[in-house]
Order: C-alpha cells, then structure tokens, then sequence
C-alpha cells in the first residue's frame, strides 16, 4: 500500500483559526466511534496520524490534515453519542453548519459508517448536510472485517437504502486490515477530477 506524505495543518473549533487553503479539501464525518480517525490513519498508511480517542464524542473540533501537498482531509468531530450531553446535538450544528456553508474549497463528505448497522436519523442528516451543500457523499462502510462477503454485500444494500444513495457510492473498507484504501482513494480522486480539480493521488 502507498505511503502518503501527510501532516497535521490545524485543529480549531467553531470559525477558530480555521486554515485558509487553495486545496481541494474532502471532510470525514460519521457516529462517535465509527472509526473516522482510524480509516483516515488507513487511508494515509500512517499508525497516528489522526487522534484516536478512547473517549466517544469527547472531540469538539475539526482536525485539518494536508495530504501529498495536494487535497485536504478533515476530521469531524463524532456524532450522536447519548452520553455527551444534553447540548452534543446542538454543538455539533454550532460547528458544522458554519463549516459546510463557508469552506468554499469543500467538494466532497466520506460518511464513516459501521457496516454492521443500519444508519438512523443522524446519519441521514449528515447525507442531508451534504447535500444542501452540494457535495458528494461516500459511504466508507468500515469494519467489514467483523462480516463474512455475504453480510457485506447485504449491509450495503441496506445502508444505500436508507441513506438514500446509490450504492456505488459505497466503499466496503476496513482500517484493521487496511482492505478498500485503494477503492476510496479512487472514489476520492474521481470526485476531484469531476470538480476541476488536479488534486488527484498518482
């Protein structure tokens, strides 16, 4: 698998000293401990470069990593953890909507899923997010190591279903075993190309 030369460029809350770039930037979004941060470790072939915290829903700000010099990934904070407070839900859209609305590079969202579950009101909302900014969506449907190939291929069915996508838009992918990097890089790429951009992986 490649090695991706990537770094960390900022960490920020809400409009706090976001980065200002000229790159195609590509944001990670899914339920508290979905996996984004690992996927994202995956996906750049590096052990930690992404924070993997052992406490879900305790991130409240967006991580900015350059990835080759040519796009930028940003991991979102997670989403729909019950124990985070009454107010997670309203500090999320405090975050998140100023987010979508004002990264004007912003071209694509990778929703990290579980494939072993169904998506619920908050995944929904997410594609819903995207939408109304007009981005597309990959579904990296992770932890495909825990299925055999059959429960794979079911589980996309149902979460294409319920997300609403068709489902090669979906990516079955694991992070353990590093299996579908290569498939989401080309969705990724694809994306950029279709967007005008050059910020392709080579």
């Amino acid at each position: 698998m490649q090695y991706h030369e990537a770094k960390l460029l900022a960490s920020a809350g809400a409009g706090q000293n976001w980065p200002e770039s000229d790159l195609p930037e590509v944001v990670f979004a899914g339920r508290s401990n979905a996996g984004k941060s690992s996927l994202i470790n995956a996906l750049v072939n590096r052990k930690n470069l992404a924070y993997e915290g052992k406490t879900p829903g305790k991130t409240r700000l967006l991580n900015f990593f350059t990835v080759d010099g040519r796009l930028v990934l940003t991991d979102a904070p997670g989403y729909g953890y019950a124990k985070g407070g009454g107010d997670t839900a309203r500090m999320f859209g405090e975050l998140m909507e100023p987010y979508f609305r004002g990264r004007k590079n912003l071209k694509a969202m990778v929703l990290v899923l579980d494939i072993r579950r169904v998506p619920n009101a908050d995944d929904q909302r997410m594609v819903a997010y995207a939408r109304d900014a007009h981005l597309a969506v990959i579904a990296a449907c992770t932890k495909s190591d825990k299925l055999g190939y059959g429960q794979q291929l079911k589980s996309v069915d149902t979460i294409a279903g319920e997300l609403g996508i068709r489902k090669d838009s979906c990516v079955i992918c694991s992070a353990q075993k590093k299996t579908g990097m290569d498939p989401l890089w080309e969705k990724i790429d694809h994306i950029l190309s279709q967007t005008g951009s050059e910020a392709g992986r080579t």
